[in-house]
């Protein structure tokens, strides 16, 4: 008859840990993340702020953390296909959204039957990107501040008119969050795209903008329009001459387009904690910040806490001002 060695207890116990290994949760940790490419969904086509920001922050992830971190586009229905698409991806941290203001904080109050859910399906990650919106006007509207801007406005039976690229868009609610903090009369006149609502605007067919930095301080510095103030707490490095409208008086008002990276609700800790941090790195980098000044956005961080934050305030905002408004989506 054949007997086997006693095991030694150091022996048990290796193969104790083994067997709970095995069979644990945990056990993807032992072969470091990221162990394959990376998604990062875009929600919009090539070559807008987001789509760029998302590769400039790929491209240092992909080579801090040895494997590919590969933007995918998915377009559509207000950013709701991408966003819709990366909630319902395993939470394995290998696919992750670059979300933005529009998708996770407006669209919640501006859909009736939104797909998913910012703050439920998702874990955020932290900030990316953020830069204030100018208030922009033709060059001759005869106002050179707001306070003149909201004197012209009050002294005319109609008000004024802004323009957006579109009905429920950033850019639209900023100018009624604005004519009601104001208390001006102003009419909406909404274009599809930002590209002829600028050319109006220079035209002076319509009165007012709000738009993102990158499109409108060209315009601004050539002189074809006038920067009356930023939308932002703090100004603009791209505008540094040009007041906030806290300063102008409009105390409460801070809104930012921003973009943040997000990861499907239940992606482990552990790649939160790790994608935060690498995130962070890299948005300190001279050259992450050189390549998002060159399209208007300034680069910056958060915690996964604030993020999420963030978005839960910035959602009671946009749907009470939404109700407010009467604003339905295009």
């Amino acid at each position: 008859m054949r007997f086997d060695p006693p095991l030694t207890r150091r022996a048990a116990c290796m193969l104790g840990v083994a067997a709970f290994g095995a069979s644990s949760p945990f056990a993807a940790f032992a072969q470091a993340y990221p162990a394959k490419p990376v998604k990062v969904i875009v929600t919009y086509a090539p070559g807008g702020a987001n789509d760029i920001t998302a590769r400039i922050y790929s491209q240092i992830l992909a080579e801090r953390l040895k494997q590919p971190f590969v933007v995918e586009n998915r377009p559509g229905a207000s950013g709701i296909t991408g966003t819709t698409f990366a909630a319902k991806s395993d939470p394995d941290g290998y696919t992750l959204l670059l979300g933005a203001g529009g998708t996770m904080t407006i669209n919640p109050g501006l859909f009736t039957n939104l797909s998913y859910d910012p703050l439920k399906d998702f874990v955020a990650v932290g900030l990316a990107s953020r830069s204030p919106l100018v208030m922009v006007v033709p060059a001759s509207l005869p106002v050179r501040n707001v306070a003149e801007l909201i004197v012209y406005a009050n002294s005319r039976p109609e008000g004024i008119t802004f323009a957006s690229p579109g009905a429920g868009t950033p850019l639209h609610l900023a100018g009624e969050l604005f004519s009601r903090q104001a208390r001006i009369k102003a009419l909406h006149v909404p274009y599809k795209g930002s590209a002829p609502a600028i050319t109006d605007l220079i035209a002076a067919r319509v009165d007012l903008m709000f738009d993102a930095a990158n499109s409108s301080v060209p315009f601004v510095r050539s002189g074809k329009l006038r920067a009356l103030a930023v939308t932002t707490s703090k100004r603009s490095d791209q505008l540094p001459d040009v007041p906030t409208l806290q300063e102008e008086g409009l105390k409460d008002f801070d809104v930012s387009s921003w973009f943040g990276l997000f990861a499907p609700a239940n992606t482990p800790r552990e790649i939160v904690t790790l994608l935060n941090a690498e995130l962070a790195t890299a948005a300190a980098l001279p050259e992450t910040k050189s390549r998002l000044a060159q399209i208007g956005l300034e680069a910056t961080t958060s915690s996964s806490k604030e993020l999420h934050d963030m978005v839960k305030r910035e959602q009671v905002k946009w749907k009470e001002l939404i109700e407010q408004a009467n604003i339905k989506a295009q």
